[in-house]
């Protein structure tokens, strides 16, 4: 097993190589995971053609290590131009003797056995919620970062760590990968995850065989207490105040709380003050839905975790559905693969082309779905700053031809008109033309296309993608409404 015996400091990687080889692992690796794994996180030596990464952690070094390692030596080589041993150091402070002797695992993604921590916790989890395979962008960035520090017991100086967002976004991800990560850095210490529901109910069943004293020892020992739901307490005034007295002692005791719940917690209906007070005395973050590269990287991963190949074509297309959350947007793609099998057994294309793989989205998006063009139209002439009326009218500066065809693109994808029809809602035009606007957003979705408009607050600038998700995000935030 290779350790960070004492490296000499001349040998230090210069900072100028280093920098360049952070630009080319984030090239390489991706924004998010190299802000993960390395991003400040490292420390580097080069000596006689051998280059040593030092991980500030014995599970990033196993997970580099065993995960990471040809992106790795493929970067150095890029940097460095010549052919190097790229070799992952197990950093020197190494938790205990137990610990140390796991490095030598190349893939840390098994949990450690049952003897190693309460075997609730161990019950309690999925295993493929780990904090590696979480897709961190700008939508769950401080969640996630937050979840890390508290999993890796950085001195970060706040408690609870409250996260909070809509159904499906990742919060139970987070909150078990908190808890998997502890465990691995901390055998020796405990962690207990419970739903909301789970603690009501072991709860109730502790008061009705007269076993209060050992739930209670249970939960007060723990040295990370996780809570997921935390709003199925609402209307339970009993299990508030016993929630709230084991709040008090497990931080009273310095020891790490984490709680996740659908909505911020001023939010939570029939709460007690007491507990709402102390929800906030932490970290809050919330989770929005993600935004189109961030989508893309969760249907890149989820078909990489299924050892299915899916082109960009239909990624996109998958990414630019109606669908709201993480969740459904993996069910999605689930189905369009499975469509894509059916197709190859019948004889046909496995991959098929893009429109009958989008027509396949649509399909299985639900009917439910349904917006009105002219609510598509209002949306996107506000987000351009212009009026619906443009959209119908004769102009065609490049901003409101840009508008109109994403407004026909939209309704294409939300409304299920047909593009006569679409013609007709857009006075009365050709459906030839919606049907040649609908193409070249197609077209330039896969290409990165900028746009560029100025608008009453100021000149703005986004790719057609982010425009467009966040203009369904806009779309479907209105429809729940």
């Amino acid at each position: 097993m290779l350790t960070a015996a004492p490296l000499m400091k001349e040998l230090e990687l210069e900072k100028t190589v280093r920098i360049k080889l952070d630009e080319e692992l984030a090239r390489c690796l991706g924004e998010a995971r190299y802000q993960q794994w390395f991003a400040g996180k490292c420390r580097w030596y080069l000596s006689d053609g051998k280059l040593t990464v030092v991980p500030t952690n014995l599970f990033a070094a196993q997970w580099i290590r065993g995960k990471l390692m040809l992106e790795l030596q493929h970067s150095a080589a890029a940097v460095l131009r010549q052919q190097v041993t790229v070799e992952v150091a197990t950093p020197a402070a190494t938790p205990r003797p137990e610990a140390a002797a796991d490095a030598g695992v190349a893939a840390p993604q098994p949990p450690p056995s049952d003897s190693a921590r309460p075997p609730v916790g161990v019950r309690g989890l999925n295993p493929k919620y780990l904090l590696e395979d979480f897709v961190a962008g700008p939508s769950n960035q401080m969640a996630f970062r937050a979840a890390v520090q508290v999993a890796e017991a950085t001195e970060n100086g706040f408690n609870p760590l409250f996260i909070h967002g809509r159904c499906g976004l990742g919060k139970t991800h987070l909150l078990q990968g908190i808890c998997r990560r502890f465990g691995q850095a901390f055998p020796q210490k405990r962690w207990l995850y419970l739903t909301g529901e789970q603690f009501t109910n072991e709860f109730v069943e502790a008061i009705r065989q007269n076993k209060t004293t050992q739930f209670r020892r249970r939960l007060r020992q723990s040295d990370l207490l996780v809570i997921d739901d935390i709003h199925f307490f609402t209307r339970k005034q009993a299990t508030q105040e016993e929630f709230l007295h084991t709040f008090n002692q497990v931080d009273g005791a310095g020891r790490r709380i984490v709680l996740a719940s659908d909505c911020a917690p001023g939010q939570i209906a029939s709460i007690m003050d007491a507990l709402q007070s102390r929800f906030v005395s932490g970290m809050v973050a919330r989770i929005d839905p993600p935004d189109l590269p961030t989508r893309l990287e969760i249907l890149r991963r989820c078909a990489l975790r299924l050892q299915r190949s899916a082109s960009d074509s239909i990624l996109m297309h998958v990414a630019q559905s109606p669908a709201a959350s993480v969740r459904e947007l993996e069910g999605l793609l689930l189905q369009v693969l499975a469509g894509m099998d059916v197709a190859e057994q019948s004889g046909g294309k496995a991959d098929g082309t893009a429109a009958v793989i989008a027509q396949q989205v649509r399909s299985r998006s639900g009917a439910a779905r349904v917006i009105s063009p002219e609510h598509i139209m209002a949306t996107v002439a506000a987000y351009f700053g212009l009026a619906a009326t443009d959209l119908r009218g004769d102009r065609r500066s490049q901003v409101v031809a840009g508008a109109r065809a994403i407004a026909i693109y939209l309704m294409r994808q939300h409304s299920h008109l047909s593009f006569p029809e679409i013609g007709r809602v857009l006075g009365d035009r050709n459906h030839s033309t919606a049907v040649a606007a609908n193409q070249r957003v197609e077209t330039r979705l896969t290409t990165g296309w900028l746009l560029r408009w100025v608008a009453a607050d100021g000149p703005h600038h986004e790719a057609l993608g982010n425009a467009i998700a966040n203009l369904t995000s806009r779309l479907h935030q209105a429809q729940a409404a």
